[in-house]
């Protein structure tokens, strides 16, 4: 069984690299991603399309974890980040964001960001 740790892990290193194909082997196809000021992706092709268009606006990207908090299980997690990228001809840097998993098959379902 993956645990919730291991699937953000996968999920920075993704998003780091801005390898887009990758992110639909690490959701559910049921999945729903919630986040600030957007409307619920549902699906996993949906927050596959949704993170790629994201990913087109920003280059260089550092993710750096703060803290995690793990269920037991390793089925939820809690994890406290940080954000680098250059976007709009400037660099961002350190942008703090928080984000909450649950896992289920080895697959995220539920993943939300503030």
């Amino acid at each position: 069984m993956a645990r919730a740790r291991d699937l953000w892990e996968s999920l920075s290193v993704a998003l780091e690299k801005q390898d887009v194909a990758s992110l639909i082997d690490l959701y559910a196809s049921d999945a729903i991603y919630l986040e600030p000021h957007n409307p619920p992706h549902e699906t996993d092709l949906l927050i596959q399309a949704y993170l790629n268009s994201w990913l087109q606006a920003r280059e260089n990207i550092d993710i750096n974890t703060k803290r995690l908090v793990e269920s037991a299980d390793g089925s939820t997690l809690a994890v406290e980040w940080t954000i680098s990228y250059s976007a709009a001809g400037r660099r961002w840097n350190d942008l703090p964001r928080s984000s909450w998993f649950e896992v289920e098959d080895d697959l995220i379902r539920y993943h939300r960001d503030y």
